[in-house]
């Protein structure tokens, strides 16, 4: 993922990723939508250049049980 590409390329990478998952957006809202995805592209970049994944841990989760674990 480039970190700026021209806004035809992402018009164009929009298109092809709505077209891939059969989603149609009204072209009413294509721009308000557009607008979202590439602030949301610009997020996506920030949070993947914090860490690399050899910072990652392998395996943190957390259960809750509601009774304890008593049964």
């Amino acid at each position: 993922m480039s970190s700026s590409p021209t806004p035809e390329a992402l018009a164009a990478e929009f298109d092809a990723l709505m077209q891939r998952a059969g989603i149609l957006v009204p072209p009413a809202r294509r721009t308000t939508v557009l607008a979202g995805y590439a602030d949301m592209r610009a997020q996506i970049a920030l949070l993947h250049g914090r860490y690399s994944h050899q910072n990652e841990p392998s395996n943190v989760f957390r259960m809750d049980i509601p009774d304890g674990g008593k049964k």
